[in-house]
């Protein structure tokens, strides 16, 4: 793959449902919750790979600075970090960040993170992104999505459509964001998620 994918880690958020162990001053990304390193850090371990990914791009609220700083030194890592005035949701963050990327290249993959995922396989996670990069590369927008276990009303589900030829990837047929209990029972039922 010529092109690096531009790895934006999005830690901003209060963390405010696991609290008090996440508290506003310290968000549950920076915490050691699952491990000896926080969630934050484990992602910096799974985008660490400079053949497949680019120098990552930091977007965190203001208060969180010194600790981003900390974290990415006890990894090893360099990134740019950008401070956000105010919380905005994602979507000002993803588009600035993009802007960032694009000027360092005008055609860079952009993959956006949550700070506070974990991935039990980050092997299978790096060859998902090389696929990913091979779909965008034809034009595609690709959007990663993990099976649901049971029906949830509070996050939104991605129905699979055909797969891409050559790939594990899928066409998305519909996204349908926080359904009712009897639609995500439905689409769980299902299983083409």
């Amino acid at each position: 793959m010529a092109t690096q994918i531009v790895p934006v880690i999005m830690c901003g958020g209060a963390g405010t449902r696991l609290w008090p162990v996440s508290r506003e001053s310290m968000p549950k990304q920076f915490v050691r919750l699952m491990g000896t390193e926080s969630t934050f850090q484990q992602v910096l371990a799974r985008i660490s790979d400079p053949e497949l990914f680019a120098r990552p791009i930091i977007i965190t609220k203001s208060d969180f600075r010194f600790v981003v700083a900390e974290q990415l030194r006890e990894r090893g890592i360099e990134a740019d970090i950008v401070l956000e005035p105010m919380r905005r949701d994602s979507g000002p963050a993803v588009a600035v960040a993009a802007a960032l990327a694009a000027g360092r290249d005008r055609d860079a993959l952009v993959l956006i993170l949550a700070a506070d995922h974990i991935v039990r396989k980050p092997d299978a996670f790096r060859e998902v992104c090389k696929q990913a990069a091979a779909a965008v590369a034809e034009g595609r927008i690709v959007t990663f999505g993990i099976e649901p276990t049971h029906p949830v009303t509070s996050y939104g589900y991605i129905r699979r459509g055909e797969k891409l030829t050559g790939s594990s990837i899928c066409a998305v047929d519909a996204f349908v964001e926080k359904p009712d209990a009897a639609t995500a029972t439905q689409y769980v039922a299902d299983g083409n998620l």
